[in-house]
């Protein structure tokens, strides 16, 4: 009897024993064929998602996991990962390009691109100013979403009905002469920026006079003949009254375009999706145009925001996970599929003749049936650079100390930007002899 009962014993062991081998076989298996990304944005993963369902056509034996993160929590969880070794790190990652400075001290966790690029014929599909905000020392490692081109939005019913065509000012001096019979008490062009965003403000227009925070050779930018024209611009605004002085924050700021308040505004592709989403009542009574134009460099439009899609340093699967960022980001078809989606405009210069670009949409009908894609479409090709360095969020502290005293009169812009200037060198060289920087 106690023979019978070892036997069955051993049998149910053995069993057991077995199924745990199939299952890690199993587990072990699935994860060698799945691929993991990590997102901060919900548009991107309704994005993604699509990309999936076409990704899997020719993967069917890939299983591609989309986590949707909070911002910071994204950002801390992948730091974690680079001090345990890449452990628990996802194959591919968004990084939005503000936060991607914060990766590039030292050894960068992603894995670089250029090679890839090159292998695959893709060096020069992407517009180059996007691109150099994910580049270091000539190394690329991230793929933009969206070209993040810059327009000027305005209220076409009341320009129309003053008579004034705004597509025949190309200039910010033409523009805002012929709009000064609009302003009044309460009613002004432009929206003031919102407390604590005012550095943001000045890096849209100095990126269109063809500067930027930091230069393309890694210095800091601030401080020049383009940035004097950003910012006294932004001045002479102020005291003429075309833009307000500030403006609040959250939806009391979209209930002052809804009353009437404001009357235009510039900002990228995806500031047109606030408008839409935060002022459906003025559906039909917005227009978009080429920014006007101011100094000697300008061009007509400018950029703002970014996110690059990049392979982790860590992920064991990096050719797939090329793969599928090469679908997602350098495919002419997919850049269409995130526009309709999304209404991010594609910074993928062989996607640009693309008929897909020119359809109707939720944001076409709200401008008045525009074919906003026109608009963006002429634009990538001529949008300004921005530049990255591991410093550049020290360029908001170093603004911050010295703003509520020029706000108050107490410094010219020559004297802001130069104080500006000098304590961000400060900065840098403290975090430098901190971090043990070179």
């Amino acid at each position: 009897m106690k023979k019978l009962w070892l036997s069955i014993i051993l049998v149910i062991v053995s069993i057991a024993l077995i199924g745990c081998k199939q299952q890690l076989m199993s587990n072990g298996s699935e994860k060698n064929n799945q691929l993991e990304i990590w997102v901060f944005a919900e548009p991107h993963k309704r994005f993604y998602e699509v990309v999936k369902k076409e990704f899997h056509k020719t993967h069917p034996e890939v299983h591609v996991q989309i986590k949707l993160m909070e911002f910071q929590s994204l950002t801390d969880k992948y730091i974690v990962a680079m001090r345990s070794n890449g452990q628990g790190a996802p194959d591919l990652i968004d990084i939005e390009q503000g936060n991607f400075p914060n990766f590039i001290r030292g050894k960068v966790p992603f894995e670089p691109l250029n090679d890839y690029l090159k292998r695959d014929g893709l060096e020069h599909v992407m517009s180059e100013g996007r691109q150099a905000l994910y580049t270091v020392d000539g190394v690329q490692y991230g793929i933009e979403h969206a070209a993040t081109v810059s327009a000027l939005y305005y209220r076409k019913d009341i320009y129309d009905q003053a008579g004034i065509d705004v597509s025949s000012l190309k200039t910010w001096d033409q523009f805002t002469e012929a709009s000064k019979k609009l302003i009044g008490k309460d009613k002004f062009i432009f929206p003031g920026t919102v407390p604590g965003e005012e550095l943001s403000q000045f890096e849209l227009l100095l990126r269109q006079e063809g500067g930027d925070i930091v230069t393309p050779e890694g210095k800091i930018g601030m401080n020049t003949n383009e940035g004097l024209i950003a910012l006294k611009r932004i001045q002479q605004w102020e005291e003429a009254g075309i833009m307000d002085k500030s403006s609040p924050s959250g939806p009391a700021f979209w209930d002052t375009f809804n009353k009437g308040r404001y009357l235009a505004a510039y900002g990228a592709d995806w500031w047109a999706n606030l408008l839409v989403d935060n002022t459906p009542k003025l559906s039909g009574k917005w227009a978009a145009v080429p920014m006007p134009i101011g100094g000697p460099k300008s061009v007509p439009t400018t950029v703002q925001g970014g996110t690059g899609l990049m392979i982790s340093k860590y992920s064991n699967k990096k050719e797939l996970a090329w793969e599928f960022l090469k679908l997602a980001q350098l495919h002419p078809d997919m850049s269409v599929k995130r526009y309709q989606v999304v209404n991010l405009f594609p910074a993928l210069l062989t996607a640009m003749d693309k008929p897909g670009l020119h359809e109707q949409s939720t944001y076409t009908e709200y401008f008045g049936g525009q074919d906003l894609g026109d608009v963006y479409g002429s634009l990538v090709e001529k949008a300004p650079r921005q530049n990255q360095a591991w410093w550049r969020p020290l360029a908001a502290q170093a603004w911050q100390k010295f703003y509520f005293d020029y706000d108050k009169g107490k410094y010219t812009p020559e004297q802001f930007l130069a104080h500006v200037e000098k304590e961000l060198t400060k900065l840098i060289e403290s975090e430098k002899a901190r971090a043990g920087i070179e």
